[in-house]
C-alpha cells in the first residue's frame, strides 16, 4: 500500500515540474473509503455482510453434498432458515468474544496452531486440508478465526458449568399422557379403583417414547425432564401418589415410584444440565445486548 502511494506521488510531482510556472496544477480529490458493508452489530461490534455470505455459502454447499434436496419441501424450508440460523450463530459468537474478556478467558495464537495442527493432520495433511477449505470456499485465516472463536466458547462454557453437581435429588416416576380430558377422569377413576397402572399405560398413553415401558420416565433430576410442568408436579408429590397434571401435550396422570435426595448423576443428565445451562446463559446474554440486524432474513 505505501508503494503505491509512493507511486501516485511521485507522478504528482513529475507533473507539477512539466506545466509552466504560472499554471497551478488542481489537487487530485482523493475518494472517500467506503463503508463496510454489515450484517448486523453486537453492542456496536460489526458483521461484516461478506463473512456472513461466506459463511452463508459454505453451510448451504455442506449441506448440499450431504444430500439436502434443495427443491425438496424439506429442502426448501430449511434453506430459507439458514440465514437467521447462520447470522443468530455469528451473533452468539461476539457475545461470547464480549463476555469472555469480561470473565478473563482468551486463547492464545499458540493454541489455535496446535489445534490447527491437528486438524491437518486429521485430514490427510496440508494439501488434503487446504482442498477442503476451497471446496468450502474458505481461506486459511476464516478458519482460524472460526477455530478460535470455537476453542474461546469451549472455555466460556467450561467455566459456565464447572460447578455442577456430581449427585442430585432425583425422582422416578411413570405417567399416562392422552390428549381427552374425559379420558384422563375414566384412567384416573380406574386407577383409583385398583387397576394397574402399567398396563394402563401400555394401553392408553400417547406418549411413544414411553407407551411400551408403562409410562416409565425413570430418574430424573430437576431442570432434566423436556415438560417442565412434570417435572415440578413429580417433586411436589410424595413416592406412591398419582396425581393430575395438565400441560401443552395434553393431560398426565403422575405416578410418583420413588425418591433419591442425592442420587449420582448419569454423564448424559450432566450434559443435558450443561446444555441446558450454556442455553439459558446465551439467551440472557442476548437479550440484553444491543443487537442490530441489517439485512433481511425472511421468515
Amino acid at each position: 500500500m505505501w508503494k503505491r502511494g509512493l507511486i501516485i506521488l511521485m507522478l504528482g510531482v513529475a507533473a507539477c515540474q512539466s506545466s509552466p510556472a504560472s499554471t497551478p496544477v488542481a489537487p487530485t480529490a482523493l475518494p472517500s473509503p467506503t463503508p463496510m458493508a454489515l450484517a448486523a452489530r453486537v453492542n456496536g461490534a460489526p458483521i461484516p455482510l461478506a463473512e456472513f455470505e461466506r459463511r452463508l455459502a459454505a453451510y448451504e454447499q455442506e449441506w448440499r453434498r450431504n444430500g439436502l434436496d434443495p427443491q425438496s419441501a424439506e429442502g426448501r424450508q430449511r434453506l430459507a432458515a439458514l440465514p437467521r440460523q447462520i447470522l443468530e450463530g455469528m451473533i452468539e459468537e461476539v457475545l461470547i468474544e464480549q463476555h469472555a474478556a469480561r470473565m478473563g478467558i482468551t486463547v492464545s495464537p499458540e493454541e489455535v496452531e496446535a489445534a490447527l495442527a491437528q486438524l491437518i493432520q486429521e485430514s490427510g495433511g496440508v494439501e488434503a486440508f487446504r482442498q477442503r477449505l476451497a471446496a468450502l470456499g474458505m481461506t486459511e485465516e476464516e478458519f482460524r478465526r472460526n477455530q478460535r472463536a470455537a476453542m474461546l466458547a469451549q472455555k466460556v462454557f467450561q467455566q459456565l458449568t464447572a460447578d455442577l453437581p456430581e449427585v442430585a435429588e432425583q425422582v422416578h416416576a411413570r405417567h399416562i399422557q392422552v390428549s381427552q380430558e374425559d379420558l384422563a377422569r375414566q384412567l384416573l377413576a380406574r386407577l383409583q379403583q385398583g387397576e394397574d397402572f402399567i398396563e394402563l399405560a401400555r394401553r392408553y398413553s400417547e406418549d411413544v417414547a414411553t407407551r411400551e415401558l408403562g409410562g416409565d420416565l425413570g430418574w430424573f433430576a430437576r431442570g432434566t425432564l423436556a415438560v417442565p410442568e412434570l417435572e415440578e408436579a413429580a417433586f411436589a408429590t410424595p413416592p406412591g401418589q398419582v396425581t393430575w397434571v395438565t400441560t401443552p401435550r395434553g393431560y398426565h396422570l403422575l405416578w410418583v415410584v420413588e425418591k433419591d435426595p442425592a442420587r449420582p448423576l448419569s454423564e448424559d443428565q450432566r450434559e443435558l444440565l450443561r446444555q441446558r445451562r450454556i442455553q439459558a446463559q446465551l439467551q440472557a446474554w442476548r437479550a440484553e445486548a444491543q443487537v442490530e440486524i441489517l439485512i433481511p432474513l425472511g421468515p
